[in-house]
């Protein structure tokens, strides 16, 4: 059960749909629960349809995880991807167009990252490249870009509302810390995404950079953080988010390059470090009232 869990990101949805409703209170509108299922849909459909699209270096990452997903490749394709994608549209048009428009490209980007769509003449501008995936860099903000944008600016547009400074600088900061872990899953599957083609900041990086890049910018975003929430830009319950930085930065120090094994339990374990950044949320909420 708790690897079926796992496995179809359905924590990560979860998390993600409360991490909307947190902010929503931090925000100080109200709790919109078709905002907050609607974060839900869209983290649930792109991370399944995702678990189709790696088959190259699933094949050496995942191989039982790619096994199970070609199983249900019919009701992940059209109910999981299509089906849920269509309706989180039609709920948020009832929301006006902000809502449908970023509901829209949130459901665009996430189909261009995993699908290798690209004509002919693009992919050769772009050295070969046939989907967001492919493109170095790219590949490593695709994903934080569609996470936070779905997390901070949904609730704000399904309440009619503008975006202020207060709600860029968290978008900027949730942005970062998907940003993390995309690069510590990275770390995790090198060899996988080697062998498939794809660069990444984790397999074009010694392994000790990538380390020592991951913790340096964790404590230069954690020093930045704090600087806004000290200057009373952000309020004071603000420094609970510093709690994601010091699981970064710990999580991080504990990958060894040798023992992929090791580094697949403590990249499971990313559940906690996703868990300490919602559970900031939360703690944030609670103290915003």
């Amino acid at each position: 059960m708790p690897n079926y869990f796992f496995r179809n990101k359905i924590h990560l949805s979860l998390l993600s749909a409360i991490g909307a409703a947190s902010w929503s209170v931090y925000f100080d509108i109200p709790v919109n629960g078709w905002a907050v299922l609607t974060v839900f849909l869209l983290t649930f459909s792109i991370y399944q349809d995702n678990r189709l699209t790696d088959d190259v270096e699933d094949t050496t990452n995942d191989p039982d995880g790619l096994k199970n997903a070609r199983k249900n490749e019919t009701l992940i394709t059209y109910v999981t991807f299509y089906l849920l994608s269509f309706i989180s549209l039609v709920i948020a048009f009832q929301f006006g167009q902000q809502a449908f428009y970023t509901t829209a490209l949130i459901i665009l980007i996430g189909f261009l990252y995993n699908h290798k769509c690209f004509p002919a003449l693009l992919s050769r501008r772009l050295n070969g490249a046939r989907r967001l995936k492919d493109i170095y860099v790219v590949k490593n903000i695709t994903p934080p870009l569609d996470w936070a944008t779905a997390i901070i600016f949904l609730p704000l547009f399904f309440e009619g509302q503008t975006l202020s400074p207060k709600a860029w600088i968290c978008w900027g900061y949730l942005f970062i810390c998907a940003f993390f872990i995309e690069v510590m899953w990275d770390m995790r599957d090198r060899r996988g995404d080697l062998s498939s083609g794809i660069k990444t900041i984790a397999n074009t990086f010694s392994f000790l950079h990538t380390k020592q890049f991951l913790i340096i910018t964790s404590v230069i975003s954690g020093a930045v953080l704090f600087l806004f929430t000290f200057t009373n830009i952000l309020p004071g319950s603000t420094y609970f988010l510093l709690a994601n930085n010091a699981a970064v930065i710990v999580i991080a120090s504990m990958y060894q390059e040798n023992k992929e094994s090791f580094m697949r339990k403590i990249s499971d374990v990313t559940i906690l470090l996703a868990t300490v950044l919602f559970l900031s949320f939360g703690l944030i909420a609670f103290y915003s009232r």
